[in-house]
């Protein structure tokens, strides 16, 4: 398979992007009607299913490896998701979910000691204090708040083991994202069953009869929102750094106000909507920067294809 050109891999995180934020409002609706384990587990076992043919054999040992490990903190990120999106609207739980985008850079500089920018660490310090307005709005944070800054952390680890990943030698962007379906359907498979035999109500019949009641939207969240998602995210994070990715990805809780306010009705307050701007602002500042980088390679590309005659030229 051919490398993806950077525009390419950018327009691939970005179709992810908005088919993310199209989720927050699917979730919330759909906890209505079921728990968070048992829409998360159908979730994956149809995303999972989706990209069966993608699984590798058993002796791609690395691809399963990875899958396992990125698949225990797609469970984490997801699980942390939906409880707290029983607590809080699903257009705070996108704005305080995707401060991953801060959170990236600053574990990247505890695992692999890459000091981010002094531009880098201002914009953090703006998006945190949206994340106080954002929290406040409407009233004093909540637990769900809380869980969706735990899903932050849990989500940027995950960008940043993804990244590693798919870049290193052998990977297979289709590979990859099969095993971590498989590995998180697994895995919330698990966590369902412990709800189920721990629930004192007997939920479990009803939750079964729901999903089946709302298979349309399962069907969107595990084929379309999951498998399809993140095999864009696996393709792109091979061509994109994770810190650039997670840039992109911030968008996401702008296409998330959008579909919670067309389909949930769910509104920002003033003070809400000046703290989503300030997170929006915080990522606008690195993309301008992300663009200027992208540029850059993109010219030093076009000048490594050069021949060694029009390069003595050009340095002339």
């Amino acid at each position: 398979m051919r490398r993806l050109q950077r525009w390419e891999a950018w327009l691939a995180l970005n179709t992810a992007t908005v088919l993310w934020g199209a989720q927050h409002a699917v979730n919330k609706h759909m906890l209505v009607f079921t728990s968070p384990s048992a829409l998360t587990a159908a979730r994956f076992v149809l995303a999972a299913t989706a990209v069966l043919p993608w699984l590798p054999l058993s002796r791609a040992r690395n691809s399963w490896l990875d899958g396992a490990k990125l698949g225990l903190w797609s469970t984490l990120g997801f699980a942390f998701q939906m409880v707290g999106l029983q607590y809080t609207s699903a257009s705070r739980s996108s704005f305080l979910l995707y401060l991953n985008v801060k959170l990236v850079p600053l574990l990247e500089l505890m695992v692999h000691g890459h000091m981010p920018s002094l531009q880098t660490w201002a914009a953090a310090a703006v998006a945190l204090l949206g994340a106080l307005l954002l929290a406040f709005d409407g009233g004093a944070p909540n637990l769900g708040d809380l869980w969706s800054l735990v899903a932050a952390t849990t989500s940027a680890c995950f960008i940043i083991m993804l990244g590693s990943a798919s870049r290193s030698e052998g990977a297979v962007a289709a590979e990859l994202n099969a095993t971590t379906a498989a590995c998180t359907a697994a895995l919330c498979s698990v966590w369902a069953v412990a709800d189920a035999a721990t629930s004192t109500t007997g939920s479990a019949l009803h939750d079964l009869l729901q999903l089946q009641a709302h298979i349309a939207e399962v069907a969107f969240l595990g084929v379309v929102t999951t498998a399809f998602a993140q095999w864009l995210q696996a393709l792109g994070q091979a061509r994109i750094d994770a810190t650039d990715a997670a840039v992109i990805f911030a968008l996401d809780p702008v296409y998330g106000v959008c579909f919670a306010s067309l389909w949930l009705g769910e509104h920002l307050g003033p003070q809400g909507l000046l703290g989503a701007g300030c997170i929006l602002l915080a990522n606008l500042s690195q993309y301008a920067c992300f663009a200027r980088r992208t540029a850059a390679s993109a010219q030093a590309e076009r000048d490594a294809e050069l021949p060694l005659s029009q390069k003595l030229l050009v340095d002339e």
